[in-house]
């Protein structure tokens, strides 16, 4: 027993030896790909592992600390623990009353990846505008939010700002598995699709777009959107939905041209309750939407 005990010391000892050996800068590493803000007692562990690395981590630990502090505000705002957050495939928070700083909060979790298994994220109705749509987006780029397959932004007043932090985020490789995204009722405007545009064609599991009803989305969103695809651009998606905008005659052509020559093959004619959010209450003529409805079934033969 006496032998195995000072093996297993000595390990221990060779493992504070290697770790002691390592610069600052390697340590902070480390440190941050275990930092979770809402599981901090690893990285902790790490820098109680000998008194030497206590110093060098110091700074970490303070910052630690802070967001750990900031996550758990969230998660009794939200009536959960860090846990059942961490372990949440699921996050409806609709009409929750969140706030720019929440927004920061989520994000700052999103950032360290502490909600890996997040598939569907709903925050509609919480109007936080541009600002919350910014600092929900700051920082997220590659590796963030890489399970999460539906986003629901509906009614938070996001405006062409707002769209632009999201594009930023989607460009830097966040949500690369980005399924159903819902921007519903937010004045994002031609320059907000516009921005949007570029990364939401190449993203290669978008299915559902949704842009009804006061996006203010007009003729020059839908060049920005369907002008000119690539063979690759919306090769998933099957459903659109752009009802109750700004849409005239020289939208609706744009979409049926990109039809006609090959382009959007998955997408359908929505009909029975989905109907209603395809096309209808756009200024178009009656014509106009029957050439895009022609095309999808020109396609369909």
């Amino acid at each position: 027993m006496a032998a195995r005990a000072s093996a297993s010391d000595s390990s221990d000892d060779n493992s504070r030896s290697l770790l002691l050996a390592l610069s600052h800068d390697e340590l902070g590493v480390i440190f941050d790909g275990l930092a979770d803000p809402l599981q901090p007692v690893v990285a902790v562990a790490l820098s109680s592992t000998c008194l030497g690395l206590r110093t060098p981590l110091q700074v970490a630990l303070e910052v630690l600390k802070e967001r750990h502090v900031r996550a758990v505000a969230l998660c009794r705002k939200e009536r959960m623990s860090c846990a059942q957050l961490r372990a949440a495939e699921m996050l409806y928070w609709a009409d929750k009353d969140l706030t720019t700083d929440d927004m920061a909060t989520l994000a700052m979790i999103l950032r360290t990846n502490g909600l890996p298994r997040l598939q569907q994220l709903v925050l509609i109705a919480n109007d936080f505008g541009d600002a919350g749509m910014q600092a929900l987006c700051e920082g997220l780029g590659r590796g963030s939010a890489p399970a999460l397959c539906i986003l629901g932004l509906g009614s938070n007043k996001i405006g062409p700002v707002g769209a632009e932090a999201l594009a930023v985020a989607l460009r830097g490789g966040a949500m690369p598995n980005l399924e159903k995204l819902y921007l519903n009722n937010n004045p994002v405007g031609n320059k907000g699709v516009a921005a949007l545009a570029a990364p939401l064609r190449k993203l290669p599991s978008l299915k559902t777009l949704g842009l009804v009803q006061g996006c203010e989305l007009g003729d020059e969103g839908m060049a920005s959107l369907f002008a000119n695809l690539g063979k690759d651009d919306f090769k998933q998606l099957e459903m659109l939905f752009i009802a109750k905008n700004n849409v005239t005659d020289a939208g609706m052509i744009t979409l049926a041209a990109a039809l006609d020559a090959g382009r959007l093959t998955r997408l359908r004619d929505q009909t029975g309750e989905y109907a209603q959010y395809f096309l209808q209450r756009n200024p178009a003529s009656a014509s106009a939407i029957k050439a895009v409805k022609d095309a999808l079934a020109k396609r369909s033969q």
